[in-house]
């Protein structure tokens, strides 16, 4: 009498079959969803067209850099960097830069709950030539306050505490020599201070009128950071039909092709014939026949054993 083996037994071992026969299917799948994904570019409110470095929205994470995820609130494109959250205001791809304000100034609000300087991200986002930086102070002593032409106090309420607020428009004080020692002085009472970048040319409207009111629209004209992101790979890659993407694992660019990944550009032989290894990998619809007929003809044969 033959050994009897269950039905289970049956369909576990088509079952494994099929993995070693349609495995390389399911991967080319998952590679051509990669390629058809980091193909598409999404739009924001104002903001048109945006792709790599960049993801979020339609586009998954592995289209673009993890620290350069964008989402899309209210029709307003944000970025959140080192815990802080800035309203994108525009994206250059020509010249790489990345045009943002805190989000906090961008609602008119100069007394943050969260007192974070504005940092960049080394070897990925740095600050442009025509960035220049003003330091805010916040809880400072309510008398005694130096009147300068080039810096002013600001009531301020943190958390429902009144308070006030200093800010001045040049970054190296000590240049002013003594007209400017006793406002140092001052600053050092201060508790608590940021350091936020604006642009040049809006510099010189608060050096000129520094008002807490001034100040509000400066810093809601934002400043620039310039990206670099594997570019001239990323131009090799588009240049060989690829799409930009970024491999998580290996945290390295990846160039996602037809017929799967490479390190930088697609293979250039559209016409020629297909690999050895995509030849003989069946189609998906293949494997799933392959698998109920192999399970009906194993059931078949268990009956008639």
């Amino acid at each position: 009498m033959q050994p009897r083996v269950f039905p289970a037994m049956y369909w576990f071992i088509t079952f494994i079959a099929m993995i070693f026969l349609c495995g390389s299917t399911l991967v080319f799948a998952n590679d051509d969803e990669k390629y058809v994904n980091c193909g598409k570019l999404f739009d924001c409110g104002d903001i048109k067209g945006v792709g790599y470095p960049f993801s979020g929205s339609n586009r998954p994470d592995y289209c673009g850099h993890p620290e350069l995820k964008l989402d899309c609130s209210d029709q307003d494109l944000e970025i959140t960097i080192q815990k802080v959250t800035y309203k994108v205001l525009g994206i250059n791809n020509q010249s790489r830069t990345l045009r943002i304000a805190r989000k906090d100034h961008a609602e008119n609000n100069i007394c943050p709950t969260l007192l974070l300087n504005t940092t960049w991200i080394p070897n990925l986002l740095n600050y442009t030539s025509d960035d220049r930086n003003i330091t805010i102070h916040y809880d400072c002593p309510a008398q005694g306050a130096p009147t300068l032409p080039f810096s002013s106090e600001f009531p301020c309420n943190i958390n429902s505490t009144e308070m006030t607020g200093y800010f001045t428009a040049v970054s190296n004080l000590s240049e002013f020599g003594s007209s400017a020692s006793n406002l140092i002085s001052y600053l050092a009472s201060c508790k608590d201070s940021i350091e936020v970048p604006v642009l040049q040319s809006a510099l010189a409207k608060i050096s000129s009128t520094p008002t807490e009111t001034q100040l509000l629209e400066i810093l809601k004209e934002g400043f620039d950071f310039v990206w670099t992101a594997n570019d001239s790979l990323c131009e090799t890659c588009k240049a060989s039909g690829g799409q930009c993407g970024y491999n998580q694992t290996t945290a390295a660019f990846s160039c996602y092709c037809k017929d799967g990944p490479q390190e930088s550009s697609c293979p250039q032989s559209p016409t020629a014939a297909p690999s050895p290894t995509a030849a003989k990998s069946p189609s998906m619809s293949s494997c799933l026949l392959l698998f109920f007929s192999a399970g009906v003809t194993l059931e078949v044969n268990r009956k008639t054993a």
